[in-house]
C-alpha cells in the first residue's frame, strides 16, 4: 500500500477536528462555523498557498504546510 499523500493526511486531520471539506480540482476548502480555510495544491504533496478566513474576512495567508495543519488543529 502506498504512503498517504500530504493532501490525504491534511484531509484526515481536518476530518478528525470536525472540519467539512469540499474539493474543487486542486483546491480544498475546509469549513467549520464561520471559519474557512482554502488550500491550493500543486500536485498532492506540494502546497501552492492557503488562506484562513473568519466571517468571510481573510485573516492569514501561508505557503507553509505546518501552518495550515496548525489552523486545522484549532
Amino acid at each position: 500500500m502506498a504512503d498517504a499523500t500530504e493532501r490525504q493526511t491534511l484531509a484526515a486531520t481536518g476530518e478528525e477536528r470536525g472540519w467539512n471539506r469540499r474539493v474543487a480540482d486542486r483546491v480544498d476548502i475546509y469549513m467549520r462555523g464561520a471559519a474557512r480555510i482554502r488550500v491550493i495544491w500543486s500536485g498532492d504533496d506540494a502546497l501552492s498557498g492557503s488562506s484562513r478566513h473568519q466571517d468571510d474576512i481573510m485573516e492569514q495567508y501561508s505557503r507553509d504546510l505546518a501552518t495550515v495543519k496548525g489552523w486545522l488543529s484549532r
